[in-house]
């Protein structure tokens, strides 16, 4: 059975480390996450400037496919857009589709790695294009894909086929860093799934601008390994605009002692601390541009950097020069982004970036985006997963909150551990654990609370380390699967292989959350209940029936211990709605007095 960690990187056990964080980690994946849902948004399709030269696919006889390696599978043309061997990325999105496009599938048509029967295969358009009036041009293509250790790209030849220049699209397994946007450690650029599409620009103004008899080439290598698959459609030349500024990317969060920008999307009103916010900026334009990022809080924030003079194809990062350090009471804060520039854009689309929202509580600080997107697990083995969290004030952690993914196992053993970070070696230092609990029913696809047995003190300006935690089944089913959501800056959420004995960093943020609410540990399930709650799971109403006539307090908490709704009880039986609650798990919370009584119950609507 293979093990499965939506992209885990291996911490070196000779690497140096520092007080505040375990540094030098190698690679480590795994080619099978069959708990990733997360998809990219798709780029605008709207390809800007002048179209020079386009091709769909629909007619095979444009193009020329060889196919070089020992495997007889290589490129073909499909018109089934649900040809896609993963459930996520298909049926294949791009806007033409139906009509045909191109594919190549390494799934399907090799079982292991280095079986000396690699896939190595490419497609070149019959006919060479004239682009002689045309210096500064782009190529696009619509493509969705997921990586594993295969290599993937185009080739441009200004001179029908003579000399070629290869834009890397996707590192292999021996060439990480080769790929367009990836750094000297990546193995491949971001994720291991695509958009639907995804929408992919590479300036080849150098190789084909002003050239006569321009040649693409689409390739593909999977290297001998049991990789996925390529789909490719909608090959388009543009022109280059004179001004273009591109809104790569956003870097926004907190930084404590870890020493690095870590976001939060919930943050305990004692908790919250300066927000500093960066733009990656690119000029995917001709001529030199004057760019400016610019965060904004209507009315509350407006974070501007110094604008920075950007040559054609230089990407750099711009900080706002001011901090926002949000009210520190309960709310939901918006920000948005952009990127400015003094010369006039033809087109802004790509100036924008999506908008970072969180949310000031009163207990719960939380890393993960809030909706899950995968899942990480190691196929029935011991195991740990979890995220560092920065203090910014004494505070008492009473339990670790785990989004639970309805891949789990019902019956499986689960426990919470909180970990310290020693000064000297960086070392994660076991602080305190929960109970031991097993994975019911009503767990599945939900938040689960572990109260720590003993609840412990935070310091200010330290750091912690927070975890879900399974010995595992000895690899007979999934056992517990953490749902995840977002994206983890290296070295800052970490997953611990029991089966090796080694600390590894994800780039997938896991859906583990400290709780700092002083009644959780008051909101234990009872036994012996002298009600039952009916029906369970709930749509609209919850019924209680009592077994005796009785007089109580009846409470509704989440499971973070906040009370969402009151009500009272004088004889046999009540009932309350259930349209002021989202799905999830509560707490029946029944007090007369003198006895406290709690029960679960599942809103599903």
């Amino acid at each position: 059975m293979k093990k499965i960690y939506s992209f885990i990187l291996c911490l070196s056990v000779f690497g140096s480390l520092s007080a505040q964080k375990n540094i030098d980690a190698t690679e480590y994946v795994s080619k099978q996450d069959n708990f990733s849902q997360k998809i990219k948004p798709s780029a605008q399709n709207q390809i800007k400037g002048a179209l020079l030269w386009e091709n769909d696919f629909s007619d095979a006889l444009t193009w020329t496919v060889s196919i070089d390696g020992s495997n007889p599978a290589g490129w073909e043309f499909s018109t089934d857009p649900s040809v896609i061997p993963v459930g996520a990325l298909s049926p294949f999105a791009s806007t033409s589709a139906a009509n045909g496009f191109l594919f190549v599938n390494s799934d399907a048509n090799n079982s292991s790695d280095f079986d000396g029967d690699p896939i190595i295969t490419t497609c070149t358009n019959v006919t060479p294009i004239d682009l002689s009036a045309s210096p500064f041009v782009k190529l696009t293509l619509e493509h969705n894909y997921r990586w594993w250790q295969d290599t993937r790209g185009v080739r441009v030849s200004g001179d029908n086929g003579a000399t070629w220049t290869d834009y890397q699209l996707t590192c292999g397994a021996d060439d990480p860093g080769n790929c367009i946007g990836c750094e000297a450690t990546d193995n491949y650029p971001g994720d291991q799934n695509t958009a639907n599409p995804e929408v992919s620009s590479v300036d080849i103004s150098a190789t084909a601008g002003g050239m006569s008899q321009v040649l693409i080439q689409v390739y593909y290598n999977d290297n001998d390994y049991w990789g996925w698959y390529w789909a490719v459609d909608d090959i388009r030349i543009n022109e280059i605009d004179a001004f273009d500024a591109d809104l790569v990317d956003v870097i926004a969060g907190s930084t404590g002692y870890w020493q690095e920008v870590l976001p939060y999307f919930q943050v305990p009103a004692a908790q919250v601390a300066p927000i500093e916010f960066k733009g990656v900026v690119k000029n995917v334009g001709v001529d030199d541009v004057n760019a400016t990022f610019m965060a904004t809080y209507t009315g509350v924030y407006d974070g501007v950097s110094d604008p920075m003079l950007l040559s054609q194809g230089v990407q750099d990062t711009l900080t706002c020069l001011t901090t926002l350090t949000p009210p520190a009471s309960n709310a939901t804060h918006t920000i948005e982004y952009m990127v400015t520039t003094t010369e006039v854009e033809e087109d802004e689309l790509n100036n924008v970036a999506a908008s970072y929202t969180f949310e000031v509580n009163d207990f719960i600080y939380a890393r993960d985006a809030g909706t899950s997107t995968g899942g990480t697990y190691n196929a029935g083995n011991e195991y740990e997963s979890g995220n560092i969290f920065d203090i910014y004030s004494d505070a008492t952690i009473y339990g670790i909150d785990v989004v639970i993914d309805a891949q789990s196992v019902e019956g499986a053993e689960v426990r919470a551990k909180l970990y310290s970070i020693d000064d000297a070696t960086g070392d994660f230092v076991f602080v305190t654990e929960s109970d031991i609990t097993l994975i019911n029913a009503e767990d599945l696809g939900n938040t689960k609370s572990f109260i720590l047995q003993s609840a412990s003190m935070l310091m200010t300006g330290q750091s912690y380390l927070v975890v879900v935690a399974t010995y595992g089944d000895g690899g007979v089913s999934n056992d517990v699967v953490v749902a995840t959501a977002g994206i983890s800056s290296p070295n800052t959420s970490y997953y611990y292989d029991g089966t090796d004995a080694t600390w590894y960093y994800s780039t997938s943020t896991p859906m583990v959350r400290m709780n700092f609410n002083p009644n959780l540990a008051s909101i234990e399930e009872t036994t012996n209940n002298s009600f039952e709650v009916y029906p369970n799971p709930a749509s609209d109403v919850v019924n209680i029936k009592f077994n005796d006539a009785t007089n109580a307090a009846i409470s509704v908490l989440n499971l973070a211990g906040k009370e969402v709704m009151t009500s009272t009880v004088n004889g046999t039986q009540t009932s309350f709605s259930t349209s002021s609650l989202t799905n999830g798990v509560y707490l029946i919370k029944v007090s007369n007095g003198t006895d406290v009584q709690i029960t679960k119950v599942i809103v599903r609507k």
